[in-house]
C-alpha cells in the first residue's frame, strides 16, 4: 500500500486499541479494491475522544470505527445517528458527509451476517452488556431469552438469573445460544451444553481464539460461529458506508485469519 497526499485516513478508536484486528482487515479492503485510503490505530484516551472526532472532521477523514469504551460517548457527539444505533444505544461506526457526524451501528447486522444459515427461533444471549444489546437487535425478530450475572441491574430488557436450573431449562428449548461476556477468553463457561438439543447453534462474540465453550459444543455435534464472522462483516459493512462499494468478504477474512495465526 501506498500512502500519497491524496490519501484519506480512516481509523479505529479504542482505549486500548492495539488488539484490534480492524486495520488489517480494512487496510487488505482498499488495497483489494483500489481505494485510495489507510486505516490507522489510535489509542484514545476517555477524557480526549472529543479532541480527536474534531481532528477527524478537520482533514475529512474517511470514517472511524469505534471500539471499546467510545461507544456510547461517540453517540453523543454525532450530528446524526442511524434509527439501529439509536435503539442500540451505541455507535461503533463514524462516516463523515459533507462535513456532517453520522453515527452507525454495524455490530448487529454484521452478527447476523455471520449467523448465515441459521433458522431456528429460541435464542439465548449468556450477559446483557453492550454486545448483548446489539446481538438481541439483531435477533429482535426471535424469540430472546437473555440470562446475567446481575439481572436486576440490567435496565434494556428483563433479564433472567444466572442459575443451574434457569439454564437448564433455557438451554433444553434454545437453537442458538450466543456468549456475549468476557469470561470465556480465560476459561470455561459452566453452562449446561449437555442440555441443548443437538439442533442447536453456540456462538461467541471472541475472535481471538476458539473458547472452551465452542469446544464443547463442536465435540456434542453443534453448529458453533465465532467471533471472527461477526468481526469480518460489521467491518464489511463499515467499508460499504464509507466507500458506497461492496467490501471483499473473502480478502478480509483472509487478513484477519492471518493476523490472528499464532495468537
Amino acid at each position: 500500500m501506498i500512502v500519497k497526499g491524496t490519501t484519506r485516513v480512516a481509523a479505529v478508536l479504542g482505549w486500548p486499541v492495539e488488539h484490534s484486528r480492524s486495520p488489517q482487515m480494512l487496510n487488505a479492503a482498499f488495497e483489494a479494491t483500489g481505494v485510495d485510503a489507510v486505516m490507522v490505530p489510535i489509542a484514545v484516551e476517555p477524557e480526549k475522544f472529543a479532541d480527536v472526532i474534531s481532528a477527524l472532521r478537520a482533514i475529512n477523514a474517511l470514517g472511524a470505527s469505534v471500539t471499546v469504551p467510545h461507544k456510547l460517548v461517540a453517540a453523543a457527539l454525532c450530528d446524526q445517528i442511524t434509527p439501529e444505533a439509536k435503539d442500540i444505544g451505541a455507535v461503533n461506526c463514524l462516516q463523515l458527509e459533507g462535513g456532517r457526524l453520522v453515527g452507525h451501528n454495524t455490530d448487529a447486522a454484521g452478527f447476523l451476517d455471520g449467523l448465515a444459515g441459521f433458522e431456528g427461533e429460541h435464542c439465548i444471549l449468556l450477559g446483557a452488556g453492550g454486545a448483548a444489546r446489539a446481538v438481541a437487535y439483531a435477533l429482535r425478530d426471535k424469540k430472546i431469552e437473555v440470562i446475567a450475572r446481575r439481572p436486576e441491574v440490567v435496565s434494556w430488557t428483563q433479564a433472567l438469573p444466572w442459575t443451574s436450573a434457569q439454564l437448564h431449562a433455557s438451554f433444553a428449548a434454545a437453537d442458538l445460544v450466543v456468549d456475549c461476556t468476557p469470561a470465556g477468553l480465560d476459561g470455561d463457561l459452566d453452562v449446561p451444553i449437555e442440555t441443548l438439543p443437538r439442533r442447536a447453534w453456540v456462538a461467541s462474540l471472541i475472535y481471538h481464539r476458539s473458547t472452551a465453550l465452542l469446544e464443547r459444543a463442536k465435540a456434542a455435534g453443534h453448529s458453533t460461529v465465532d467471533g471472527r464472522a461477526m468481526l469480518v462483516h460489521q467491518g464489511a459493512r463499515a467499508f460499504a458506508i464509507w466507500t458506497g462499494r461492496t467490501a471483499p468478504i473473502d480478502v478480509m477474512t483472509k487478513a484477519l485469519n492471518e493476523s490472528l495465526a499464532g495468537t
